[in-house]
């Protein structure tokens, strides 16, 4: 079983590798000590959220987030960056940009 304080940058960074869900905060991996009280309280719920799938989403997640952690700094950065424009866009168009992103992750699929 793996220790929570070794997951929390994970939890804190779950959905920066799964683009088709919409955390609260940008993420990225700091220390713990670092984080505030409301960014403790969120990693810990993302943690929480993570144990709770089912090991086949939970190892998808994690390999996802490792291959972002692999990135050059400038494409987390730029990843990073898109993603806080995605967090400012109203609640309808969030969910017409999943709604596309899912169509289109779907149609590659198919090919």
């Amino acid at each position: 079983m793996r220790r929570a304080g070794g997951l929390l940058p994970l939890a804190v960074g779950l959905l920066c590798a799964a683009a088709t869900r919409a955390p609260a905060q940008p993420l990225f991996a700091q220390g713990w000590q670092d984080y505030g009280p409301g960014k403790r309280y969120e990693a810990l719920r993302n943690y929480e959220k993570h144990r709770e799938q089912p090991e086949k989403r939970q190892r998808t997640i994690e390999k996802r987030y490792e291959r972002y952690q692999q990135m050059p700094p400038e494409e987390r950065e730029r990843i990073r960056k898109n993603y806080e424009r995605f967090q400012k866009l109203p609640q309808d168009q969030r969910r017409e940009y999943e709604s596309r992103y899912k169509a289109m992750k779907k149609d590659s699929k198919q090919r």
